[in-house]
């Protein structure tokens, strides 16, 4: 039922270019869209004239309508742009994950240019730029290979500054060593920097040739250890090529957009051509989206565009909304010759279609993946009786060395998956020595608190333990008046005979049952504890490493006479690490500014203790 006060809003809406936001009874935007006539479009939701569920299931929440107006319609596409940015609406495509891809950069001005991974290509101006890849795991095999087959640096400049001889690397062959003078040059350095990039580049056919007249130079000066491992490179190169799809060959760069949708759920997917070679695809997959097929495409290749740099050609499977205003902003974008194209027939349909069964293929892979998800909050929510699968769990962690630095974790899960922004990292402030009970009352009393301030409970807390850490959970839950917070206790993997067999069992103990609950290795709720409580400890072990190295360091320099947080700092900076600091000799101790020759020994002194 749509409110009368939403209907007397749209009425008064002026007839002009802007962006409209749909807001609930708590001022959450639920949509934003973007309208030549605020009015008319508006007036087209409140009058139920599009049949879908999720609209008329949005315009049952909305309460409100917001408007902005602006002078264009390209005004309107930039600021809808940026307002589905800013306040992640419910019912607006998102590219959530566009932020996240991995690129590998590299910068040509520096005199010894290493690559290095980013995320974000803004922050990397001038720098040579390659990607996105798909997948971290991807993008760190390439990054692997290619610091294993040429031998450039792979230190920070700091360590570069640092170092007063070869590290490790260098005696494997896996590194020239620029850092100390005598070992390579500028010139020689370039060109491995040139080979690099030319594989990267997908220009294979130059890399090789380059390789075998090296190879050959070798053997000629009976350099057969060179010969060789230059010989292992070409294979490996070669075997590389083997697992690549040449689609085009004009060798052109284009991005091939492909699209699958079901109801208000669907795929897009860009499918990268660098040089001829289809790398991996970039999928996005939406639900509970009530924008129609062209306004999606629109949204995704502004959002797209906003972080990835454009190539030369852009095929499309079908015309976005606002394609003439939208097709100037991305040409803006380019700087530079820009085709833009909707191909009928021919390898470029064909490409399309290629697109449109990916999208198709990873939107069945994430539907799977989610009835999984699904299967396994349905299970647990039975085996913890609770009245419906649990929104969002928390699990928690203790770690400490002896009872020295205690430190524990916060890890939530949102319908089954990490929900990395939400974690927390706590100081035990209160306990003195190695008990797990009081750390988990300390850390669930300040959790439990923040929720009776912010009225934020979770659905479900899991603990990682046994009856005793339950028992002290549940008592600090009673304690602060939140007992009807449903909880359970995962107990570690214990080995148990059976059957002449030994196998590890984890143990899910249940408030009001007397026997712990053991479930099968393929129950999904189990999988999905596991899950939960690995990165509980990973995130706590993680953390307390850090804080314990900062005492460490905080600790050695600190009780140096004359090292204060200045000395400290430029100490720091000139070696890398503490580490650095304790391998250097007096002599380079005393060219760090500040620090005199009496001062280098004493920390030469103390260091060396």
């Amino acid at each position: 039922m749509i409110s009368s006060g939403l209907r007397a809003e749209a009425d008064k809406l002026p007839k002009k270019p802007g962006v409209y936001l749909f807001l609930d009874a708590t001022q959450k935007v639920l949509y934003v869209g973007k309208a030549k006539d605020l009015r008319a479009r508006v007036r087209q939701y409140i009058l139920g004239q599009d049949s879908r569920k999720h609209v008329a299931l949005m315009m049952r929440k909305a309460v409100h309508v917001d408007v902005a107006l602006t002078e264009t319609e390209k005004e309107a596409l930039i600021l809808e742009n940026t307002l589905i940015k800013r306040h992640l609406p419910r019912y607006n495509i998102q590219l959530r994950d566009d932020k996240n891809f991995l690129h590998i950069a590299l910068d040509p001005r520096h005199p010894w240019p290493r690559f290095r991974l980013i995320r974000k290509i803004e922050k990397a101006k001038n720098h040579k730029v390659y990607g996105p890849f798909s997948s971290a795991q991807q993008a760190r095999k390439t990054l692997a290979f290619i610091e294993r087959s040429f031998p450039l640096r792979t230190c920070t400049d700091r360590t570069l500054r640092s170092r007063k001889r070869p590290c490790l690397l260098h005696q494997m062959h896996r590194c020239v060593a620029p850092c100390v003078d005598g070992y390579t040059d500028e010139t020689s350095y370039g060109e491995l920097v040139e080979e690099a990039l030319l594989f990267l580049e997908g220009r294979h056919g130059e890399l090789i040739g380059n390789l075998q007249r090296k190879m050959q130079s070798a053997s000629d000066e009976e350099d057969f250890e060179r010969a060789a491992r230059i010989r292992d490179l070409i294979r490996s190169v070669e075997a590389t090529l083997q697992r690549q799809q040449v689609v085009d060959t004009d060798l052109g760069n284009r991005d091939v957009w492909g699209f699958f949708r079901e109801t208000d759920a669907g795929c897009v997917v860009v499918l990268p051509v660098r040089s001829g070679r289809m790398l991996e695809p970039l999928s996005f997959v939406f639900d509970r989206v009530v924008d129609q097929d062209a306004q999606v495409m629109s949204s995704a290749i502004l959002q797209f565009y906003s972080k990835q740099r454009v190539p030369r050609e852009i095929l499309l499977p079908f015309e976005p909304e606002d394609s003439d205003v939208l097709f100037e902003l991305v040409r803006e974008k380019k700087k530079g010759a820009l085709r833009i194209g909707l191909p009928l027939r021919g390898k470029k349909k064909k490409l399309v279609t290629l697109a449109n069964t990916n999208a198709e293929a990873r939107f069945r892979q994430k539907e799977n993946a989610a009835n999984r998800r699904e299967q396994a909050l349905s299970s647990l929510a039975t085996h913890c009786g609770l009245p419906s699968p649990p929104h969002r769990i928390e699990c928690y962690d203790n770690s400490n060395f002896q009872g020295d630095v205690p430190v524990a974790s916060q890890v939530v899960f949102i319908d089954g998956l990490p929900a990395k922004k939400l974690y927390r990292k706590y100081h035990i402030k209160s306990v003195v020595g190695p008990d797990d009970f009081a750390s988990m009352a300390e850390v669930l009393g300040r959790r439990i608190r923040r929720a009776w301030e912010e009225d934020d409970f979770p659905d479900l807390l899991v603990v990682d333990g046994g009856k005793g850490q339950l028992s002290a959970a549940q008592e600090c839950l009673a304690e602060l008046g939140a007992d009807h917070v449903p909880i359970i206790a995962l107990a570690k993997a214990r080995t148990e005979k059976r059957r002449g067999q030994h196998d590890a069992v984890d143990k899910l103990i249940v408030p009001g049952r007397s026997e712990a609950i053991v479930l099968h290795d393929a129950d999904p709720a189990l999988n999905l504890l596991r899950h939960l409580r690995d990165e509980s400890h990973r995130f706590a072990l993680r953390f307390h490493r850090q804080q314990r190295k900062k005492k460490i360091m905080r600790s050695v320099l600190d009780e140096i006479d004359g090292v204060g947080p200045k000395r400290k700092k430029l100490l720091l900076r000139h070696f890398g690490s503490l580490a650095g600091i304790r391998k250097s000799t007096i002599d380079e101790l005393s060219s760090v500014e500040g620090i005199s020759e009496s001062l280098a020994i004493r920390i030469h002194e103390a260091l060396s203790a």
